[in-house]
């Protein structure tokens, strides 16, 4: 059976579309950065070598609101092997999709074979939040993906989230405006 995570954002993606996934968000965040860190262990092969082993990463998932409603959104992942991420812009073309719906912003993040999903509380006034985050399989599958710290391809079988924290910040957190 699909996993949680895998069937949400497949059912969101299909019934919100991407016109709902580019509405714009709440008035009180316009202007203001939400970041999202995590730690996680993981179980991956890194390009075509057939062993898995144990990597344990840190991740930071910025999204910014501009005072225009824009979206932005950064997510860099660390190991000890170094540092890297990815930036998307309004239309750039990504995996990562922003969803808002009343007090909660969701984030997707598709791979081959899954998907994250970074789910934000905030609470009253936007000035605050919580969040849990995760990545889901499909059923018998691994998730696949070009790791941003190599370029190379990463097969992750397992993942364990072990620390989530979310802040709000006011202004660019990725500078500028």
């Amino acid at each position: 059976m699909p996993s949680k995570y895998l069937i949400v954002a497949i059912a969101v993606f299909l019934l919100v579309g991407a016109d709902a996934a580019r509405a714009e968000p709440p008035a009180q965040l316009f202007g203001k950065s939400v970041v999202v860190t995590w730690t996680d262990t993981r179980s991956q092969r890194d390009g075509d070598n057939p062993e898995y082993h144990t990597v344990s990463g840190s991740h930071v998932l910025t999204v910014y609101v501009s005072t225009a409603g824009r979206l932005f959104i950064r997510q860099v992942n660390t190991t000890r092997r170094g540092s890297g991420g990815r930036d998307q812009a309004p239309g750039d073309k990504g995996s990562r999709t922003a969803v808002f719906e009343g007090q909660s912003m969701t984030v997707f993040g598709q791979n081959r074979g899954g998907a994250q999903r970074t789910v934000v509380q905030f609470s009253d006034g936007f000035n605050g939040c919580s969040a849990t985050t995760g990545l889901g399989f499909e059923q018998g599958q691994t998730s696949v993906s070009i790791s941003p710290i190599t370029g190379k391809r990463v097969e992750m079988r397992s993942l364990t989230v072990n620390s989530v924290g979310c802040s709000v910040q006011s202004g660019n957190s990725f500078g500028g405006e």
